[in-house]
């Protein structure tokens, strides 16, 4: 964030640029006095200016500098309207050292009043802070959000009446110092930065939303999440169209419900977690495909699978939750949570009309069946879900099938698909060979059975 009023600043410029070029000028204070050549050579800087001859004025600027004395005033002046200058031109980098140069001759030989003081080191602040910025070096970014503090700092404690302006930008500044290394966050000057934002906040009526932003920014940095849920409320009661407040006191409530020390605790915020994604969508927010599936989980972790499964079942069926085939297994699966295996299975089945071309839905219906003790029915199915194909692991399906098939006495259906099961690798240390075995077991004692029948009518 740049706090660099360019379009002010350069219109102040201009006027003052104007008023500086008469030939012989005396400030407020009494030793502030221009030498008769550098009078002279001042007073040719009104042409230049009107003619904005930007280059000329500096070139005439650097030369007053060359013979003024040390130390004078004709060095503090000339310096300060060649920075301005270079402000004019928006060189900005530029316009650092005579601006510096100018503050420092004023402080020491008091050339310039108070106020104008005070304008210098604010201009200072907002100039280095805006090359911290622009630079890739993390050493002179270090060295110039340094020199910024320095100058906001001293401003602040020798104006009676910050403005907040002043305070949200000192605030911004030691947050971006503080962070400099993400690794290694200066918690101080966080500490600091809480301080301003707190300065700001309290003798403002209606503060600036930045102030909290960055108050939430340093709190998540210190690792403060409660805080940060405390002032992300405010935030949405104050900004109650802004998104982003909203996902992020979610997210703050999800992530305080999963560091919870205590399952009481870890209910209190999945609640609240709840409440915050309700009282969004009530507004028109967070009810996007995934805002709605999170709401299901956090169901989920609550132990309300009964919710939990009619919000998901609603969302599948209406489109406000993607769908895919892990969301409908999962609902089948919710449904035998609750012990509504039926439910389960019709749901299975209308995601076989989403998605017809995959068996993994019949497999499971195939499984609820047989765990109803239908093997009929899981008969059928399993045989669907061959068919179909797209099985994620066949060999087991083909395993199941032999099975079912063995149960109801259908051994040669049984052989067919054991040895199926066979070629496929996820079986290779199953009890898939006992499995065979006892089926040709089966077979072999039927047909013994038949003979001997065949040798009784004999």
């Amino acid at each position: 964030m740049t706090f660099l009023s360019v379009t002010t600043l350069k219109r102040c410029t201009i006027a003052f640029l104007l008023a500086l070029a008469a030939p012989a000028m005396l400030s407020a204070q009494e030793n502030a006095q221009t030498s008769e050549r550098a009078g002279e050579d001042l007073g040719k800087l009104q042409e230049l200016i009107d003619a904005k001859n930007w280059n000329g004025a500096i070139n005439l600027l650097n030369g007053i500098l060359r013979y003024a004395a040390p130390n004078s005033y004709d060095q503090a002046l000339a310096n300060d309207i060649l920075s301005k200058i270079y402000l004019q031109v928006s060189d900005y980098a530029a316009s650092i050292p005579p601006m510096e140069k100018a503050y420092q001759l004023g402080e020491a030989y008091k050339f310039f009043d108070t106020r104008s003081q005070l304008d210098r080191i604010y201009y200072l602040a907002q100039l280095y802070y805006q090359e911290a910025n622009n630079t890739k070096s993390s050493a002179l970014q270090q060295q110039y959000f340094t020199k910024a503090a320095h100058y906001i700092d001293n401003w602040l404690k020798n104006t009676p009446r910050p403005t907040e302006d002043a305070r949200l930008f000192y605030a911004t500044l030691l947050y971006n110092q503080a962070t400099l290394n993400p690794d290694n966050v200066d918690k101080v000057l966080l500490k600091k930065a809480q301080e301003q934002v707190n300065e700001g906040l309290h003798f403002t009526i209606n503060p600036k939303e930045n102030f909290y932003v960055i108050l939430l920014a340093t709190l998540q940095q210190s690792g403060e999440i409660a805080k940060t849920a405390e002032i992300l409320e405010l935030l949405v009661h104050k900004y109650p169209s802004k998104l982003t407040y909203w996902q992020q006191l979610m997210g703050t409530y999800a992530n305080l419900a999963a560091e919870a020390k205590s399952p009481e605790k870890a209910e209190e915020f999945n609640l609240r977690t709840i409440v915050t994604i309700e009282r969004a969508q009530a507004l028109g927010m967070m009810d996007s495909p995934k805002d709605n599936y999170n709401l299901v989980g956090i169901y989920f972790n609550l132990g309300q699978h009964g919710e939990a499964t009619k919000l998901l079942h609603k969302g599948l069926r209406d489109g406000t939750i993607e769908s895919d085939v892990a969301k409908w297994e999962l609902l089948s699966y919710s449904y035998q949570q609750i012990n509504k295996e039926f439910q389960a299975i019709e749901a299975l089945q209308e995601a076989s009309k989403h998605f017809p071309d995959t068996g993994r839905f019949d497999h499971q219906i195939a499984q609820i069946y047989y765990s109803l003790n239908r093997v009929e029915e899981a008969h059928k199915h399993v045989n669907l879900a061959i068919n179909k194909g797209n099985l994620d692991k066949p060999g087991a399906v083909y395993y199941f099938l032999a099975y079912i098939s063995f149960e109801l006495l259908k051994f040669e259906e049984a052989l067919v698909a054991v040895n199926k099961a066979a070629e496929f690798e996820e079986n290779r240390d199953s009890q898939l060979p006992r499995l065979k075995q006892a089926i040709e077991d089966a077979i072999k004692e039927r047909e013994a059975v038949k003979a001997q029948l065949a040798a009784q009518h004999d």
